[in-house]
């Protein structure tokens, strides 16, 4: 059946997601308690955090997983008495937590936890992976449930895996209520940073931010070739910095982009697989990066402006590449830019843009004059709320902006909510890690393989990383593969933030990294292509994301630390080897390439990711000599079929 153009497509996403489609009394509820979350937030964003902060966030959060989504599809209009249960006691186990906070903070290292602790410490953890399954599904509830079992059993292995063993009781407590456990560290970043940047984001997004980043994407490339395309890159990348979810970003901007490229020509596979890939690359894209980037900053106890600084260029070429990739695919196919009937005018492009680009203003400038990302975050939300009800540009009368703030604070909330129960049930992984030493076992089983090669470690840990972070969230899945892996680049003697950089990079990728790859199946479910053939070639398109790590491990310039001629130099072999890259996978450079100049492209790329003089030579060499010979000698070149060409269209079933 052809999806393409299907405006039910995002409602489709949703209910497969588990969303309750809710109405009447049970749709107040919902809305009051997550408009209720939302405020506490900005109230103790303002006036500063409560001792209990990571317990009253988790005491928001999970009610609203049990109410907002559904245990199983024929329950998805209502709330069945059933799930009362669950809702009452996701709000005892944090309740307990905060009446007791005193004594759980300075005796529980001295006392024996009591039965109670124990009971409400089992149901803590049974409802948080109960709630995380309706969130995100299956799978990482499972991941998390073979974390448990490894704790309680894990001393019955043999050899290297087993460990000493821990009591349960012990275990639980450390679980329910240690300062590694639920309501830890990990909880306290998603309590007071990451809550702040999602309710940033959609409030931009809720109040109108998705079409002006369209309209302006639009109108600033709609007069290129393969304009479309360009304009979906631009838009999914803004939008995706900022929704926090690569799932979300290709639902909500792939309704029109796809639809759109198809038009101008490209096949549904590509057009789709372009959304996905740039969707995909928001997660990366400073200053807000989604959430991953303030849990980094928890994790490796560094500041989350050096974090957004660090990643910036290597953002900025993984967008490069895609722009690239695309553009080639015009040149390939002979594309014409969009009529400008069907384009607005760079005025129109930039209407009312002031209501999206003033609070990032304010945010990154509050950031670089090192105020709290906290501090930072709110200053913009408040920026970009008084800007969206005062300007005489914005949609509606001011009543009805008003009366669309609850919409903005409840997606805000509901968002919030989602990554709170991920990252307390990464937060159990985590511990048992720890507890057990089972990183740094996986870790020295990958220096041992590697025999302590850089090279081989890098793509031993990529590989890890992809496959751990198929299929979940983006700090999910960096959590768990930072939590496997990352000990094997310390022992490698690698930084530590590009270390964790490297590991984010391919959990992110992990989106569009068949056989999952939920990016590329929602955006070949809007174009009408074959979800698995979309996934393969968005990977293609993001090719420079796989090698872009590589890249600044062996050449820190381009993670900006150096002089200003070193990261200048950096940048520019990146970008030679980046468009070598698109070259190499979409067959076409200044003319259809054939398969011994795909060849060679790919090998230039390859010989510009170390920085070394004269690799760097050798790559540019071969880069400009195909270039002059391609566009100065008069045949065309046997053999010169691109990889990339597919069929006008395409049907599946």
């Amino acid at each position: 059946m052809d999806t393409a153009n299907n405006p039910n497509v995002v409602e489709k996403y949703q209910e497969d997601s588990g969303k309750r489609q809710l109405s009447g009394f049970w749709f107040v509820v919902v809305r009051s308690a997550a408009v209720a979350m939302a405020i506490f937030h900005l109230y103790t964003a303002v006036t500063g955090p409560v001792n209990t902060q990571n317990a009253v966030h988790l005491l928001f959060a999970m009610p609203l997983i049990f109410l907002a989504y559904h245990c199983r599809v024929r329950d998805a209009q209502k709330i069945p008495w059933f799930d009362i249960v669950p809702i009452l006691m996701s709000v005892v186990i944090s309740g307990y937590y905060v009446y007791h906070f005193d004594r759980i903070i300075y005796q529980l290292g001295y006392l024996t936890p009591t039965a109670l602790d124990l009971v409400l410490g089992v149901s803590a953890i049974l409802l948080l992976l109960e709630a995380c399954r309706r969130a995100i599904g299956l799978a990482f509830p499972i991941l998390v449930l073979i974390a448990l079992a490894y704790a309680a059993f894990g001393q019955h292995l043999p050899g290297v895996w087993g460990h000493g063993g821990f009591r349960w009781d012990d275990l639980v407590a450390t679980f329910y209520l240690g300062p590694t456990g639920i309501f830890g560290s990990l909880m306290r970043t998603s309590s007071t940073v990451i809550v702040i940047f999602i309710m940033f984001g959609a409030l931009l997004v809720t109040t109108g931010g998705g079409d002006t980043f369209m309209r302006l994407s639009t109108a600033a490339t709609g007069g290129m070739a393969g304009g479309p395309a360009k304009a979906a890159t631009l838009c999914s990348a803004m939008f995706g910095s900022i929704s926090g979810s690569t799932a979300a970003n290709v639902a909500t901007t792939g309704v029109f982009t796809i639809p759109l490229m198809k038009k101008n020509g490209y096949s549904p596979r590509f057009a789709a697989a372009t959304e996905a890939s740039a969707s995909t690359g928001g997660q990366i894209l400073p200053p807000i990066m989604g959430a991953a980037a303030f849990v980094m900053a928890d994790v490796i106890s560094t500041s989350y402006l050096e974090i957004i600084s660090a990643a910036l260029i290597p953002a900025l070429l993984f967008y490069l590449a895609i722009w690239m990739s695309v553009h080639f695919e015009a040149k390939r196919l002979g594309l014409n830019p969009l009529p400008k009937s069907q384009r607005p005018s760079l005025r129109e492009g930039f209407f009312n843009v002031e209501t999206l680009l003033l609070p990032l203003i304010v945010l990154i400038t509050m950031l670089v004059l090192r105020y709290t990302p906290t501090t930072a975050a709110v200053a913009a939300y408040f920026t970009a709320l008084l800007l969206y009800l005062a300007s005489p540009r914005s949609s509606g009368t001011l009543w009805e902006r008003v009366k669309s703030l609850p919409a903005a604070l409840e997606a805000g909330a509901m968002t919030a909510a989602m990554i709170a129960v991920i990252i307390g049930s990464v937060a159990l992984i985590a511990a048992v890690i720890s507890l057990t030493g089972l990183g740094l076992k996986v870790s020295s089983l990958i220096v041992m393989v590697s025999g302590g090669d850089v090279l081989i470690t890098l793509l031993l840990a990529m590989v890890v990383a992809i496959i751990l972070g198929m299929g979940l969230p983006t700090v999910a899945a960096y959590m768990l593969a930072a939590s496997v892996v990352a000990a094997a680049f310390i022992e490698a003697g690698l930084p530590s933030l590009s270390a964790h950089l490297f590991i984010l990079y391919f959990a992110i990728l992990s989106g569009v990294t068949p056989p999952v790859a939920l990016a590329a199946y929602i955006g070949g479910a809007i174009a009408g292509s074959h979800w698995f053939r979309t996934a393969l070639t968005a990977t293609k398109i993001s090719l420079g994301g796989f090698l872009i790590p590589f890249m600044f491990i062996y050449h820190p310039p381009l993670l900006g630390q150096g002089t200003k001629l070193e990261i200048g130099m950096a940048v520019a072999s990146g970008v030679l080897g980046i468009i070598a890259l698109a070259a190499s996978t979409i067959g076409y450079f200044a003319r259809p390439c054939s398969w011994l100049e795909r060849g060679l492209l790919l090998f230039a790329a390859l010989m510009l990711i170390n920085g070394q003089a004269i690799t760097d030579v050798v790559g540019i060499a071969v880069i400009v000599g195909i270039f002059a010979w391609q566009r100065f000698a008069t045949h065309t070149p046997k053999g010169a079929t691109p990889l990339a060409s597919e069929p006008p269209k395409e049907t599946h079933s």
